[in-house]
């Protein structure tokens, strides 16, 4: 029930005062915005400078890829674990399930991120976090930790001058718990799959989330009502057919992640703007 998911959450004063907060805010306040996932990941090959460059040209208002640690501490894109699904890795080093947290930095510049999705994408490299920050801009990145220290990643985003720019999210929740700690500055964002009921979305504020991402099929009307009366953005994963991407703007998510940004960019030009009764 809608009334069991409702509850109080008191935010400090921080986290309202957060300029990317305030941006996604207003940017949404007539229709979902676009997250472009793993940047313009249908056209271009995913996590690479060309996908990313690709998803603001089709006006993609959030960007958003993967992030590890290499063996040097360098952080990089990379979705997988390992190396082998989305560059030549096996064919360079003679071996299969290379984990990108065994590698150097180094070893990651000779790699070939590009010819899996296709020829003319042959020796596109896998970025690392300062380029893909500087294709972005002026696009909100949205970084998803899928390996590396809470502080490692703060003191990075400190040194390139990025945490009043960016977004962090990951489905390690206590690992957000420590990012909040280190850097209350910064914008988070909870990643999370089932049922969000008042008991996970509690948890996902006791994090210093405001924004609720959550998988598509697992979210109801009651729930994304219930994110949306404790304050907090919702963004929804992810999403490409048409009826799904309305579905979701009826919803009244403010977010809606996509392998297909330029289609949901066309959708909202049109008019999709519609919000589901009793949502904002």
């Amino acid at each position: 029930m809608l009334r069991s998911l409702v509850f109080a959450v008191c935010l400090p004063a921080v986290a309202q005062d957060l300029p990317v907060l305030t941006r996604l805010r207003a940017a949404a306040e007539e229709a979902p915005v676009a997250v472009a996932h793993r940047g313009a990941s249908e056209a271009c090959p995913e996590n690479t400078l060309v996908a990313l460059r690709t998803a603001v040209a089709m006006k993609a208002i959030v960007v958003e890829f993967d992030v590890w640690q290499t063996a040097d501490g360098a952080w990089v894109l990379l979705h997988d674990a390992t190396l082998d699904r989305t560059t030549d890795v096996v064919t360079r080093l003679g071996r299969k399930d290379v984990r990108i947290d065994s590698v150097t930095l180094a070893q990651v510049q000779t790699l070939d991120a590009g010819s899996w999705k296709g020829p003319q994408f042959r020796g596109e490299p896998l970025p690392t976090l300062e380029q893909a920050l500087a294709a972005i801009y002026p696009a909100v990145p949205m970084i998803e930790r899928k390996g590396g220290e809470a502080r490692a990643l703060v003191a990075e985003l400190r040194r390139l001058e990025a945490i009043d720019k960016v977004l962090v999210q990951a489905f390690d929740w206590p690992w957000l718990t420590a990012v909040h700690d280190a850097e209350p500055k910064l914008l988070l964002g909870a990643l999370g799959d089932g049922a969000l009921d008042g008991e996970r979305l509690a948890a996902a504020a006791a994090t210093g989330a405001r924004l609720v991402h959550w998988n598509h099929r697992a979210i109801d009307c009651d729930g994304a009502a219930a994110v949306q009366r404790a304050g907090h953005l919702l963004c929804v994963y992810t999403v490409d057919p048409d009826a799904l991407l309305l579905g979701a703007a009826a919803l009244g998510c403010d977010l809606i992640t996509t392998n297909r940004p330029d289609r949901w960019v066309a959708l909202r030009a049109k008019g999709a703007r519609v919000r589901a009764a009793g949502t904002k």
